[in-house]
């Protein structure tokens, strides 16, 4: 099994960020992620909590994930906030707040895209003990999400899941 260490030392490789994070525009998405990772000291890979997941026979699949950059969230908390994030799933149409974060980028939007106007996850998190919870949109082809790269930039968190370790 692939370990966080492993895949933040594979994030040092453009190569493996084109895998995970390329796209069109000449991997533009992919070149600014190395980037950043690799000036950045403050960084490393987390394992996500999925917390509740829906799937709207649309091809993809949506999921209200946590997670947190000091480690794994303690089951604790995800007992505490899974039946919220479950609760949230069924009271909005989640396909309308999932996210693909396919490159790293301001978890919140830095302030001026669509996080920034989602307060009902920001505030499943607990953000005084680092926990986040994000709204993922994934293809249904795809794995759960199990992986999030992380990075701090100016005090900015930016994030990105990794599919591929």
């Amino acid at each position: 099994m692939t370990s966080r260490t492993e895949i933040a030392a594979k994030l040092d490789d453009f190569a493996f960020q084109k895998i995970n994070f390329g796209g069109f525009l000449m991997n533009k998405r992919a070149k600014n992620s190395h980037a950043l990772w690799t000036r950045s000291s403050d960084k490393g890979v987390t394992e996500l909590a999925i917390l509740a997941t829906r799937d709207y026979g649309d091809g993809n699949v949506y999921d209200v994930a946590a997670f947190t950059t000091d480690g794994t969230v303690p089951s604790d908390v995800i007992a505490d906030i899974a039946p919220q994030a479950e609760a949230l799933a069924d009271a909005i149409n989640l396909r309308e707040h999932g996210y693909v974060y396919s490159s790293l980028e301001p978890w919140d939007g830095g302030g001026t895209i669509w996080i920034s106007k989602k307060p009902e996850f920001r505030a499943l998190g607990r953000p005084d003990e680092g926990i986040h919870v994000i709204p993922i949109q994934r293809l249904s082809g795809i794995n759960e999400p199990r992986w999030l790269a992380w990075a701090r930039e100016n005090g900015q968190l930016h994030i990105a899941i990794v599919y591929k370790p």
